[in-house]
């Protein structure tokens, strides 16, 4: 699919990555619907990206809003679903609530919007969904909290099964997965240093593979060093080993180190 006069909605806009998708996708000619609930943020982003852009305030957590959201951005040719909440604790230590939030927020909401943008995308004969998950859906490490890795992983499975399902339809599924992001996210909040060997990509990087995951229809690319695209594949067939490898590495010294500065 071409970029040019397409209509974009792009959730968790406020966020590093979020932005710099926006930055790009604006660059490319799309008109834009841009997604946070940092109303101040969400302004100042939409003056930067001028008048091809527009700002809605969002809480994905509240399903009710997400089908709202969905109704006030339509039409829609393209939906980013970026937004998404880290998780780093241990499983046993979330509140039923904690859990509730980062499901709804991380699988629910994205899940909603693809089904509320579906119906016209399909009326049109054209479209395109990409899911925003992660290296944590890929691979299973110390490097990240539990809930965290399952919500990411079960974008991997909706971004699959769902081209299955749209298979000649006209509308196109990808994923992307990327690695640690220097400048943005919780590395750039925490100050965390990586192992070593483990490399990092910018939020330009992610944007880029949006929009050629958009223009080609591919239905998977990871965004991450030539290291770690090595642990991805090993870790496809070898899941146990590659977690007890990034062990031994250190990853889960980042996810400590996480917590620690979080609790200060």
């Amino acid at each position: 699919m071409q970029l040019e006069n397409k209509r974009v909605l792009v959730t968790g806009a406020t966020g590093g990555i979020g932005k710099a998708i926006a930055r790009e996708l604006v660059a490319s000619g799309c008109t834009l619907t841009v997604t946070g609930r940092r109303e101040l943020e969400l302004q100042r982003l939409v003056g930067e990206l001028g008048p091809s852009a527009r700002g809605l305030t969002a809480n994905l957590n509240n399903l009710d809003e997400v089908a709202d959201l969905a109704r006030r951005a339509a039409p829609v040719d393209v939906l980013v679903a970026n937004a998404g909440i880290g998780v780093p604790e241990d499983l046993a230590t979330l509140t039923d609530e904690e859990i509730d939030q980062a499901i709804r927020i991380n699988f629910l909401a994205p899940t909603v919007l693809i089904r509320a943008v579906l119906t016209s995308m399909k009326i049109r004969g054209r479209g395109h969904i990409v899911l925003i998950s992660s290296g944590a859906g890929l691979v299973a490490t110390p490097g990240n909290g539990t809930l965290y890795t399952a919500t990411k992983w079960a974008l991997r499975g909706l971004g699959l099964a769902l081209r299955q399902e749209l298979h000649g339809t006209g509308i196109g599924v990808s994923t992307i997965f990327p690695g640690p992001i220097r400048d943005a996210g919780m590395l750039a909040d925490t100050g965390v240093a990586l192992p070593r060997g483990f490399g990092t990509s910018s939020p330009e990087d992610v944007a880029r593979a949006v929009a050629r995951a958009i223009k080609q229809d591919r239905p998977e690319t990871t965004v991450a060093s030539a290291s770690l695209r090595m642990m991805v594949a090993l870790g496809a067939v070898a899941p146990v080993l590659i977690g007890e490898i990034a062990r031994l590495a250190g990853a889960g010294r980042v996810r400590e180190a996480i917590l620690d500065r979080a609790q200060r």
